[in-house]
């Protein structure tokens, strides 16, 4: 049997004769509305009316599972799981049911298996021998499971809930305290709640759907924009033009992709309508943990957790820090700033509990006070409790930390907080499923809740503009809506079965998404609702996105393209006056120059960087120090090659340890490699020690015959220090190593550990050049002696050890070019070069001191590793219209 559903007015949910109605929403928002509707009939002619019960059908469900308390024989659970809790029970099954995990995302399988849970429950789906798939036999033995646990909890979760209901109904022992039951927003009605209309049928009640006689729209315009964000300009420029022409009018524009769109609206709205005075509304909610007051709690206390343990990582503090919402939150907010960026410029690896409190009582004393008490607080680390004990602690926690910083807090600020508070008490009652966990499981559930629980604070009343999606602008009226982005992906949408019931299950069935009918039928549904959503409808879609063609959506293709005029009220182009200010400040004489040669390097790749970097002292703040992308293998190898150089400075040394089979080298290199690795990688693992230090034997053995076969030399500097002055600069240069050939003539040697291949060449003869630590060696502080023969950059790699550069004569090592080789220095003997390097470099250095800052750049490469781009605004050259 299937009950019939009389059609229903809105008008007639006020009629008598209809007695106690019970209105039964698809949504909150679709219930909100219909009151809204209800109340907005009063007046002169209707002072008072009797309003039905207007309710959400899963709220509807949850009070009558209360009404089961109080009936005999009901077996009403004891407790009551909601979503968060229902999906943290669904993550344990799984986990236990999976041992060997092979399950990558747990999470992910956990929301699909309850929705597969929901679905069946709801299309009462029975899924016979012959369909069965590996998928849903997993899914099948989850599910035994999950009831398994939630009988041993005496708990239901809402899918459970809504079968104890329907059965109780069907039993008699639920019974319907309404005349009138009216279904309002349902476009189809699942097998389970038929069920229940013919129950209530069955009873004598009325049964009814709410309709609404709306009229198609009277004027319906189609345009076609070449891209996304195009689209996006043309619809915010149109509402800006129904708002300022119509005083009283309220419109909307409807994106089915609003929720990725969000930041480009924002953006466009503001600029076009918050700058005028029209206030607007987006209705997307996000997730409660991006909100920054909450997502400053959720890093404060995972910060306590390290801290718990005995250290934390400079990361984990430093975004605490960053994130403020404690004590002193604008007092000390320069000063926690400070400290993390310290910390990252020092690449430290990790904080003791003692150093980070040292370090807050250094630079934010008050902040130093609360993180004091808060430490006697803290819990030990292997603490257990459950969830709800844990929510007290954390809730003081947060209280001692000055959590939220006793600032003032606008309406937005309240509402956040409020929003939190109610997600820890919510938390708190998931009890049944969070037991016996420690400190750290507790702010992780926390954190996971947090994301899942969506929040938007209140509609501003004064707005006139609605940015909806498909599904949130569902029964609204306005007097103009612009939909955009409708394309054949958008409406009708490929079809999204669930994967853990058998497809062939789900096509019988007729399941939502199950099937592209199904989808097609959706979205005949949501373009008949768009086309009487207001008597103006504009419909668009963009031709292209980046390079990927659009097509229109099906339902809108046949409709005629049209040329909407949107009228532009920006005001014309005034005459720009041009203002080239390339010129900085003259360097004073004695100024402290940092940086060193990379001052020089800087203004050969752009005036305005080495400016910027170096005058002004700007640069990005540094990544947090971690061990796996820090180039500790290559400060390692440097280490091992400046102690051996130390313990072996000539050629003639090195030969006599190569004698009787090389093992006096051996043991040696060995040593060498162990104090290196003392030094540089006591955080490692033990294994992975090992490995490096084995990897470097490898690396340093193959070294030291390449030297073997050099011509006789001896080690004259390592690691030295040299001064250079020119006019007010004074620079600081530190070579890796110079050697002295038996000639008295000069090798400098730099060492490179990176498994790029080496090659200065295109460096070298540029004008001016780069790569400049040993041209300025060569060229300009051994310019008194001029006896430098060979420029040599050594690589020290497992894949390979070799040396590139440039040499006056052959020197025995293999891979130096021969300075008359290169095609850009032919016709210039080696003092030439020298010489020609002199001037390029003195050339840089008095721009610098003048304070040439132009913002010019010879090759797009040169800024690779720029650490100051934004200051170069180079963004303004790029063809971007938005």
């Amino acid at each position: 049997m299937k009950a019939s559903l009389i059609e229903i007015s809105l008008d007639d949910l006020a009629d008598a004769r209809l007695g106690r109605v019970l209105v039964l929403t698809v949504n909150n928002r679709h219930a909100r509305r219909l009151l809204s509707h209800l109340s907005s009939t009063l007046g002169a002619e209707r002072p008072v009316m009797a309003v039905p019960d207007i309710l959400p059908f899963k709220a509807w469900v949850r009070q009558a599972t209360e009404q089961l308390a109080f009936v005999d024989g009901a077996l009403l659970a004891a407790h009551r799981l909601d979503a968060f809790g229902a999906r943290l029970l669904w993550q344990q099954v799984i986990r236990e049911s999976e041992p060997e995990h092979y399950l990558l995302d747990i999470p992910q399988a956990a929301k699909l298996a309850s929705e597969a849970d929901q679905l069946m429950s709801s299309w009462m789906l029975s899924v016979p021998d012959s369909a069965c798939t590996p998928d849903y036999e997993r899914f099948a033995a989850w599910r035994e499971a999950y009831r398994r646990r939630l009988d041993e909890a005496d708990a239901e979760d809402d899918t459970l809930g809504l079968e104890r209901v329907s059965e109780a109904m069907a039993r008699g022992q639920l019974q319907l305290d309404f005349d009138t039951v009216v279904l309002a927003g349902f476009n189809e009605l699942s097998p389970r709640l038929h069920d229940m209309l013919d129950t209530w049928a069955a009873s004598g009640t009325r049964l009814g759907r709410l309709t609404e006689h709306l009229e198609p729209a009277s004027s319906m315009v189609r345009v076609c924009a070449p891209s996304p964000e195009k689209e996006w300009q043309w619809a915010v420029q149109w509402a800006y033009d129904q708002l300022r022409q119509d005083a009283q009018g309220c419109y909307a524009i409807l994106a089915p992709q609003l929720e990725s769109q969000v930041p480009l609206a924002h953006r466009l709205l503001h600029g076009k309508l918050s700058e005028h005075g029209f206030a607007y509304n987006i209705a997307v909610a996000r997730p409660l943990a991006q909100w920054p007051m909450v997502r400053a709690a959720v890093l404060w206390l995972e910060l306590m957790v390290q801290s718990a343990a005995g250290s934390c990582t400079p990361a984990a503090a430093g975004q605490a820090l960053l994130a403020g919402h404690c004590a002193a939150h604008e007092a000390e907010a320069g000063a926690r700033g400070m400290l993390d960026a310290q910390w990252r410029h020092a690449r430290v690896l990790t904080l003791m509990s003692p150093d980070l409190l040292h370090a807050l009582h250094e630079a934010t004393p008050r902040l130093a006070q609360a993180w004091s008490l808060l430490q006697e607080q803290l819990p030990h680390e292997h603490e257990i409790a459950n969830i709800s004990q844990w929510v007290i602690r954390i809730k003081a926690l947060l209280s001692t930390l000055g959590f939220p910083g006793g600032m003032s807090l606008d309406s937005v600020a309240h509402q956040v907080l409020e929003a939190f508070e109610q997600a820890l008490d919510n938390l708190g009652r998931q009890r049944v499923v969070l037991q016996n966990i420690g400190f750290a499981q507790a702010v992780r559930a926390l954190s996971t809740l947090l994301l899942q629980t969506t929040f938007q604070p209140q509609r501003d009343l004064s707005a006139r503009l609605d940015v909806l999606g498909l599904l949130e602008a569902e029964g609204g009226r306005w007097d103009g809506v612009w939909v955009l982005g409708l394309n054949d992906e958008v409406l009708p949408a490929a079809p999204s079965p669930n994967p853990f019931i058998p497809l062939v299950v789900q096509r019988h069935a007729g399941t939502p998404r199950a099937t592209p009918e199904r989808e097609l039928e959706w979205a005949r549904a949501s373009y008949e609702m768009l086309k009487r959503s207001a008597p103006i409808l504009v419909v668009s879609s963009a031709a292209f996105e980046g390079e990927r063609e659009l097509r229109p959506s099906p339902f809108v293709a046949r409709l005629p393209l049209s040329e909407i005029e949107i009228p532009n009220d920006e005001p014309a182009v005034a005459v720009m006056e041009l203002l080239i200010d390339d010129q900085g400040p003259i360097l004073s004489p004695g100024s402290s120059t940092p940086g060193g040669v990379a001052v020089l390097e800087t203004q050969a790749r752009n005036p305005l960087w080495a400016f910027v970097r170096f005058r002004l002292g700007a640069r990005q703040l540094a990544a947090y120090a971690d061990p796996a992308q820090q180039a500790v293998r290559g400060m390692f190898l440097h280490s091992c090659a400046e102690l051996f150089c130390t313990a072996v400075r000539s050629h003639q040394q090195l030969l006599a340890l190569q004698q009787d089979g090389g093992h006096a080298l051996s043991e040696l290199l060995q040593a060498q490699i162990a104090r290196a690795a003392h030094e540089h990688l006591g955080h490692y693992a033990p294994v992975v020690r090992d490995l490096e230090c084995a990897r470097a034997l490898g690396v340093m053995t193959a070294w030291a015959q390449l030297e073997a076969n050099r011509e006789p030399y001896e080690i004259v500097a390592l690691e030295e220090a040299s001064v250079w002055q020119h006019g007010a600069l004074n620079l600081k240069l530190r070579l890796d190593r110079v050697d002295k050939l038996a000639s008295g003539e000069r090798v400098v040697i730099d060492y490179k550990t990176g498994g790029a291949r080496l090659d200065p060449h295109a460096d070298w003869v540029r004008r001016p050049p780069l790569s400049l630590q040993l041209p300025f060696y060569a060229a300009v502080l051994g310019a008194s002696q001029n006896d430098v023969s060979a420029l040599v950059l050594m690589r020290l790699h497992a894949k390979q050890v070799a040396v590139s550069g440039l040499t006056d004569r052959e020197i025995g090592l293999e891979g130096l070019a021969q300075s008359d080789s290169w095609q850009e220095f032919e016709g210039l003997d080696w003092s030439e070069i020298m010489a020609r390097w002199r001037q390029d470099i003195e050339s840089l250095a008095q721009a610098y001191a003048n304070g040439w800052a132009a913002n010019n750049t010879r090759h797009a490469s040169d800024l690779e590793y720029c650490d100051v781009l934004p200051m170069l605004r180079l963004y303004e050259e790029a063809d971007d219209d938005i």
